[in-house]
């Protein structure tokens, strides 16, 4: 059987890749599955109580998902930029993660659409999978020849490092697959080394529990350590990729002015419904933009200006009592958990109370 060379097939449809898109081709039945793998760290509560992949392993992971399927493509998008920002913030200010600066899988869907529209017309039968619960994404990312899992379980690139995005589309074309090849970390363990909360000191496993990305995106009370950690992080952590030697450029200039820079005081007292429209890209616990106030409350309280005590009495009482618990959080971050007295005396909520007189019994 004849095998369709994929880059000839685009070339004669006209259709151009942006040089931050990469493809890869795997033939099919692969005989992969990722299912047991999934579910390990399941079992093994690695994954904190993220649901995704991990709602239903048995499918996520399984690489072979329709008999009709002959290959499947997958794509990768590069979003490295070569000009960094300063990890420094004002006082005030918070820090979103490179990785969620905008909605970098905008582009990766035109590209994975522009597929779809060509496929169509030619009457190929396909499925795409992109950022998808039901799909494990990297499942032929490294018999593509497209790179490798590293240490910080991140799927790495020559010369793009964990800076990139992945897609799937599953075809019934027999195409010329991609040549497999060898990579590796070696030694390398640096981004072990940079994670804050030693979320990656096992070899190719994330702990969950531990990572801060996954806090800042958990419906969950944040532990206080974990709060601390956080520092001025007002969404995701990238240690892990900034600190990966095959992502770094030695033509990358450093930004002073971040224009991504949070005024944290400015997204306590926003309306939800603005803040759900400013960041519709960042994943959001049932949508509800009061976990944005919280991951704002606690990176102020890292990060205060001269102004974060008088704020925090000025709004403790026009917030809902899950918020008020991290106000008290930082009133005891800022020192000042024993100079509330009289706003605790106005106080109904038990819980509350409780919280505070936890916070007092904390101070030396």
């Amino acid at each position: 059987m004849k095998h369709i060379n994929l880059n000839n097939l685009l070339t004669e449809n006209l259709l151009i890749l942006p040089k931050e898109v990469r493809l890869g081709v795997v033939s099919l039945p692969s005989g992969l599955s990722f299912s047991d793998k999934i579910e390990k760290i399941k079992k093994q509560n690695k994954h904190a109580n993220m649901k995704f992949t991990f709602s239903n392993p048995s499918y996520s992971g399984k690489a072979d998902k329709f008999e009709w399927a002959n290959s499947a493509i997958i794509f990768t998008y590069d979003y490295k930029q070569n000009k960094h920002n300063s990890n420094l913030s004002s006082n005030g200010f918070g820090k979103i993660a490179a990785f969620a600066e905008q909605d970098y899988y905008e582009p990766l869907k035109k590209i994975t659409s522009e597929f779809e529209n060509l496929f169509s017309r030619l009457n190929y039968k396909f499925h795409t999978f992109i950022d998808n619960p039901n799909h494990y994404d990297r499942t032929f990312f490294e018999i593509s020849g497209l790179g490798w899992q590293g240490k910080s379980t991140m799927m790495l690139s020559p010369g793009i490092g964990p800076w990139q995005l992945l897609g799937t589309m599953y075809s019934d074309q027999h195409f010329e697959p991609t040549e497999s090849k060898n990579y590796s970390c070696g030694e390398c363990n640096l981004c072990q080394i940079s994670c804050p909360t030693g979320a990656l000191d096992e070899d190719y496993i994330l702990d969950s529990n531990k990572c801060l990305s996954y806090w800042l995106q958990s419906p969950e009370t944040i532990p206080y350590d974990i709060r601390t950690a956080l520092g001025n992080r007002f969404y995701g952590c990238d240690e892990c990729l900034i600190s990966c030697p095959p992502g770094q450029n030695k033509n990358i200039t450093i930004s002073k002015i971040n224009s991504h820079d949070v005024d944290l005081e400015k997204i306590i007292i926003s309306t939800n419904e603005d803040l759900l429209e400013k960041y519709n890209w960042f994943y959001i616990p049932k949508r509800n933009a009061n976990y944005l106030k919280r991951n704002a409350i606690i990176a102020l309280s890292n990060n205060p200006n001269h102004k974060t005590y008088k704020f925090y009495l000025e709004i403790y009482k026009i917030l809902p009592d899950e918020l008020k618990n991290y106000i008290l959080w930082g009133f005891w971050k800022l020192g000042k958990i024993n100079e509330i007295n009289s706003l605790m005396d106005k106080e109904n909520s038990h819980d509350l109370k409780l919280e505070y007189e936890k916070l007092k019994s904390m101070t030396s």
